[in-house]
């Protein structure tokens, strides 16, 4: 099953191992960054499967039909694929939410911040 780090190329990967470029803006026509957009569809996959297994263990089992451990893998695996097309969908709109928050971060990061002045007692020397 591929995950998001098989979606990598060489030149991806080598360029995803790399901090951004403190000036670095989203692509023209203000669309945001895809791999950004691809993250923050993986954590809110992430999220949903958590609260998925979450879920699963409040529900009583019977007893009357145990899978065991087989059914543990298979039920995990099934939550996975389910989070996926959750997040897929955009049905929790978690990614959009940290896409925002996250952009304004990336723009706020590439303006120059106003120095702000130190107090007069800390620039004083003894």
């Amino acid at each position: 099953m591929p995950g998001p780090i098989d979606r990598l190329t060489p030149a991806a990967a080598a360029g995803a191992a790399r901090p951004p470029a403190a000036g670095r803006t989203p692509p023209s026509g203000g669309s945001p960054d895809p791999r950004l957009k691809s993250v923050c569809r993986d954590m809110e996959a992430l999220f949903i499967h958590h609260m998925l297994s979450e879920m699963r263990k409040t529900v009583a089992k019977s007893g009357l039909l145990d899978g065991g451990r087989a059914e543990e893998v298979y039920t995990s695996l099934m939550d996975a694929e389910m989070a996926k097309h959750m997040a897929q969908s955009g049905s929790l709109g978690l990614s959009a939410m940290l896409m925002e928050q996250l952009s304004r971060r990336q723009a706020g990061a590439a303006a120059p911040a106003d120095p702000v002045p130190a107090p007069a007692a800390a620039r004083r020397t003894p």
